[in-house]
């Protein structure tokens, strides 16, 4: 969760639709301000189309290296 939300301040979509705003979840019993245990794999795989520069501040301070995140996304590419 802490990956996708630091990708959502490098990723902007057309419409300038927030992603929080586009993953909320309403219903009779719940709401939520955005993604509530959700991971959304395309958002995700966005990833891999950033410049490295991108890819550095993204990772930064989350552990893994670049090339670690690369190879989790394109593994989990493969799986879906």
């Amino acid at each position: 969760m802490t990956f996708q939300s630091k990708m959502e301040e490098y990723i902007h979509v057309p419409g300038s639709v927030e992603f929080k705003l586009w993953r909320s979840f309403r219903n009779e019993n719940r709401e939520s301000e955005g993604p509530f245990r959700f991971i959304d794999g395309e958002m995700v795989e966005r990833f891999l189309d950033m410049d490295e520069g991108k890819q550095e501040l993204v990772c930064e301070g989350l552990g893994p290296s670049i090339e670690d995140m690369r190879n989790l996304i394109e593994e989990l590419r493969r799986m879906h």
